[in-house]
């Protein structure tokens, strides 16, 4: 999940701010955690992470990971709970339902904590400075620049794809944003972050997730909305690259042995190595993922 989405979630649960909880029902280990007639204040996010906060001075957290989501439901079953298709009752993980007449919730959700507000600090301190800082939505309000150059810049050796996606370096950044920054810079995604001028990168991502956010453009990096033609490099392998026409290429996650590899695709052409043949990622193929 990209910054840039969360944000956009965390926006549409404050929506809910001022309704209070009639029931919650959790199907993790917050089964037994109780939220009756606590009220909902608005909701923040810090890169991939989404601060629900309480009246009662508490905070309900959640990490979306792959394909989380949370819902606001306005459709109940006789009983009181959330109408749902059946199909999403397996993935289900909470269901909060409100005295508006609303409810909220969490489908294949991994990540959920409840603890006091005064403490968000121990699920979101580790992380850099949030990139969409400034936004309404963010527990930020100001984009430390330095402190993120600082951060990005700490293990020269690194590959920049890797570091961008380290939500400890900058949060809010991933694997698309990662993928299409390193095509718009030029950059070979295995270059040592340490020969990348850091910068112009972390202005344009910037800039691109901000835009984003603000003009709803769901994460397009060519300016084109159409499907299939909205990224310039992200799931077009041996595909003609847009500015070249040479074959994209891919490298699937597997078998790399990083702890943040994902799927990369990248112009041979356009994001040439220049440093011979060291460093080729295990697991590259001109195939289809």
């Amino acid at each position: 999940m990209e910054g840039d989405a969360v944000h956009r979630a965390a926006a549409r649960l404050s929506t809910l701010a001022g309704a209070t909880v009639t029931r919650a029902e959790f199907r993790n280990h917050l089964a037994t955690a109780d939220l009756r007639g606590t009220t909902l204040d608005a909701t923040k996010a810090h890169g991939k992470h989404l601060l629900t906060r309480l009246a009662d001075g508490r905070t309900l957290h959640s990490h979306l990971r792959m394909d989380g989501s949370w819902t606001i439901v306005r459709k109940h079953r006789p009983d009181g709970r959330p109408a749902l298709p059946r199909h999403l009752l397996p993935r289900l993980r909470a269901a909060v339902t409100l005295d508006d007449g609303r409810s909220l919730v969490a489908i294949g959700v991994p990540v959920m904590d409840l603890l006091a507000t005064r403490d968000e600090h121990r699920v979101v301190g580790h992380l850099g400075p949030d990139v969409l800082a400034g936004q309404p939505t963010s527990t930020q309000d100001h984009f430390d620049h330095d402190e993120a150059l600082a951060r990005l810049g700490k293990d020269p050796a690194r590959p920049v794809v890797e570091t961008l996606l380290d939500q400890r370096t900058v949060a809010g950044f991933g694997n698309l944003w990662a993928v299409e920054l390193c095509f718009l810079r030029g950059l070979w995604p295995w270059t040592p972050v340490g020969e990348v001028p850091l910068e112009p990168l972390l202005a344009l991502g910037r800039k691109m997730i901000r835009h984003s956010l603000e003009h709803g453009t769901g994460m397009t990096t060519t300016g084109v909305q159409r499907k299939g033609q909205n990224h310039w490099v992200t799931g077009r392998s041996n595909r003609p690259c847009y500015r070249c026409g040479t074959l994209i290429r891919f490298r699937p996650a597997v078998g790399s042995g990083a702890p943040f590899a994902r799927e990369v695709w990248w112009c041979p052409s356009c994001q040439p190595r220049q440093d011979g043949p060291r460093g080729e990622p295990a697991g590259t193929a001109d195939r289809r993922p």
